[in-house]
């Protein structure tokens, strides 16, 4: 079997942390070490860590640290997972306040196993959202949504972080070429599999996606999520910073082509041509028509 390590960052999770913890620990088919990292909880959640750590000994193991928010904690994480399980064969991002199904990482496995491994290799897949009290919503992706290119990996994510497990090349390469600024440590492992290895996506869901307060799908309306989109955060160029730090990062590692492919979004301000090059090239783009929406404002606007 397989040894996997599931890296969990957790802050202030004691509401659902135990559920959580029990998924992980009803995993079948695999070696199990899971590797914790507090971000400074305030509330109950390092006591929970510590008793599961008690029982489960040799298989938890947690470590403290101050709050770094969720992408620095989850990237140091991993440094620490490469460095103390050298023998593990793949790595798992998890969240605390998810349900996984005994088959979810097992699944993962089945499906990276043939692939290979000589290269950054990702596995992803669908997620069953439920609500707070696991009553399921419906599942997050259509699976004809799903376009995995590198096009699309320039502005689109099909990797929910918590389905994420990747091989050990993939998580060796991350953290030997980390960018200056990490905003979200999903995305970059998402971009750099695309881009240097290969992702596969499963469209079966092996994960309750729990929805609440912020992490909440679709709760606003179209005006709602217009405003979002096109306010606060969005006027900070995300997706050019977040390529522009790619690109920097893994330049030595990428091809002549994709070097010339992140640049086209990279660069695209520099003039109106190469807006209007952006704007109308037909493979940089979104799935889903509302998202292609907002996007095309933002190449306008020049706020991508």
């Amino acid at each position: 079997m397989k040894k996997i390590v599931v890296l969990l960052s957790t802050y202030n999770g004691e509401r659902f942390l135990c559920a959580q913890l029990d998924s992980l620990m009803a995993q079948e088919g695999v070696v199990l070490r899971v590797l914790a990292r507090d971000d400074g909880s305030l509330d109950g959640t390092r006591e929970i860590l510590a008793d599961y750590e008690e029982r489960y000994p040799g298989v938890l193991e947690v470590i403290e640290g101050e709050n770094v928010g969720f992408a620095m904690s989850f990237t140091r994480l991993l440094q620490r997972a490469v460095e103390r399980y050298v023998d593990a064969d793949y790595f798992a991002f998890c969240d605390q306040d998810d349900v996984w199904m005994p088959d979810k990482l097992k699944a993962a496995v089945d499906r990276l196993i043939g692939e290979d491994q000589s290269l950054p290799l990702a596995y992803c897949s669908n997620t069953t959202l439920v609500d707070v009290n696991l009553r399921v919503i419906r599942q997050a992706w259509n699976p004809r949504e799903v376009v995995l290119t590198k096009e699309r990996a320039l502005i689109q994510s099909f990797a929910t972080g918590c389905t994420m497990v990747f091989n050990r090349v993939a998580a060796e390469t991350y953290v030997t070429h980390l960018p200056e600024v990490i905003k979200v440590h999903d995305f970059l492992m998402y971009q750099l599999c695309m881009f240097l290895g290969k992702v596969v996506w499963d469209e079966k869901s092996h994960i309750l996606y729990r929805q609440h307060g912020n992490n909440q799908i679709g709760k606003k309306d179209f005006m709602g999520r217009m405003r979002k989109r096109m306010e606060g955060h969005y006027k900070e160029h995300v997706l050019e910073l977040q390529n522009r730090r790619f690109l920097v990062a893994y330049k030595d590692l990428l091809s002549v082509e994709d070097v010339g492919l992140i640049s086209r979004l990279v660069f695209y301000r520099k003039n109106w041509l190469s807006r209007l090059l952006l704007l109308f090239d037909g493979k940089i783009k979104y799935t889903q028509l509302e998202s292609n929406f907002f996007y095309v404002l933002k190449i306008i606007k020049g706020g991508v």
